[in-house]
């Protein structure tokens, strides 16, 4: 059962290197999509990613404060080898939703329907 009921998504996509000089970007960018058409359901799509440090969990974690805080659900979805190692080492799964696919991620919205919006995804 879902702690917060997803009514509205919203996918984040993601790319490039995150570290200390754009994981706090990264942070802004999940919370300010929340925050467009007051979505209750964020998915974060990592499938661009390359690279992702210390600074990028606690930036995902930070966001996963916040949303958390106001009733929002996110989820992360379509890790890179890379984040996924990541992911895996600090057992991150126990606490985050991640899903393997981001279509997977949407399926628990009620009533989402159509292709994932996004860079490559047409």
């Amino acid at each position: 059962m879902e702690r917060f009921p997803c009514g509205s998504a919203t996918v984040v996509p993601v790319r490039g290197e995150i570290d200390i000089a754009t994981a706090d970007r990264m942070r802004d960018d999940v919370i300010e999509a929340a925050a467009v058409g007051e979505r209750r359901c964020v998915v974060v799509d990592l499938s661009r990613v390359t690279f992702f440090d210390a600074s990028a969990v606690r930036a995902v974690l930070a966001a996963y404060k916040v949303l958390t805080a106001q009733g929002r659900h996110m989820v992360l979805a379509e890790p890179t080898p890379q984040v996924q190692r990541t992911l895996d080492a600090l057992k991150l799964d126990e606490l985050l939703d991640v899903y393997p696919i981001v279509e997977m991620a949407l399926a628990h919205v009620p009533g989402h329907k159509g292709r994932v919006p996004g860079p490559g995804r047409d």
